[in-house]
């Protein structure tokens, strides 16, 4: 088996002290592969948002270890860290956090700029992706004048522009149809399969399960079941 794109040993985190102290993940044992897209599903309330702030090093584990492709991030320095995360990490965010003022393919070639990539090499490889997203025909546009599910599509464009090995993705279709939802998930499944990408959705979207390879279910701050999805 290939070696684990994301990797978790005994991951804990807390909030809060003595009377008010929460128990956020009471030791995580994780491993999510590349060429496969698995999903995490919990309540509301089950840690899957801690964890995900983890594996995306938002936040810092109180204890354990994070591994992304092989390298631990405790021994990383801030800068370091960064760095290979800005290469190997796309993100996106239930907000989206697209930039209203700048056009679709600004937008996506944000990350390239902020790498001090030049502009138009940088909006060349931006309109690569967004043809993979099969939004292109948009690229001058305001997100704002964008359905949902286009701005999906433009959100998962930009993550993959610095090709990202690890995609994680949450909560891509709470806010879609169904129609829309399933347009959505079956790019983030052909990512996983014929680009060789590890792809974690986070999610409590039923409608979506049949598209996994794994599902991994969380609860109350522990993995309470993690199998292949037939």
């Amino acid at each position: 088996m290939d070696q684990a794109a994301i990797k978790c040993e005994g991951i804990k985190k807390s909030y809060g002290e003595d009377l008010i102290r929460v128990d956020a993940l009471k030791g995580i044992d994780l491993e999510i592969y590349p060429e496969k897209l698995t999903l995490l599903v919990g309540p509301s309330g089950s840690g899957k948002t801690t964890l995900l702030f983890i594996i995306t090093t938002i936040l810092t584990p109180d204890e354990g270890k994070l591994f992304l492709l092989g390298q631990e991030m405790s021994q990383m320095s801030e800068s370091k860290k960064a760095e290979f995360c800005r290469k190997s990490l796309g993100i996106v965010f239930q907000s989206l956090f697209l930039i209203p003022t700048l056009s679709v393919v600004e937008n996506v070639s944000m990350p390239l700029l902020v790498a001090g990539m030049p502009q138009k090499e940088a909006q060349d490889k931006a309109m690569v992706f967004l043809k993979k997203m099969q939004i292109d025909h948009r690229s001058e546009i305001s997100p704002s004048h964008l359905s949902k599910g286009q701005q999906q599509r433009v959100a998962i464009a930009r993550a993959l522009v610095n090709d990202s090995k690890i995609i994680v993705c949450d909560e891509p279709t709470s806010a879609l149809d169904q129609a829309a939802g399933l347009e959505i998930m079956a790019v983030l499944k052909e990512l996983a399969l014929h680009s060789g990408k590890a792809v974690l959705v986070v999610t409590h979207d039923h409608r979506i399960f049949s598209f996994a390879d794994r599902i991994i279910h969380i609860n109350d701050g522990q993995i309470t079941a993690g199998k292949e999805h037939e």
